[in-house]
């Protein structure tokens, strides 16, 4: 998975829920790439969201 675009401490935030991940399913073996790519997709998910909360709710203009 590609982190280039992210900070050590971004990276170490997608590793350290990586790890957190992989231990609550039970240490499974040869899984390292499947938790990964879950992290950095919970990791982007979250910025996202903390960038459309920063922008304000677009809808409370429509009224």
């Amino acid at each position: 998975m590609n982190t280039d675009g992210l900070s050590p401490a971004e990276q170490e935030s997608v590793r350290l829920t990586a790890y957190f991940l992989w231990e609550q399913d039970g240490r499974p073996a040869d899984r390292e790439v499947e938790y990964w790519a879950r992290a950095l997709e919970q990791f982007e998910r979250q910025r996202e969201y903390d960038r459309m909360i920063a922008d304000g709710d677009p809808d409370r203009d429509r009224n």
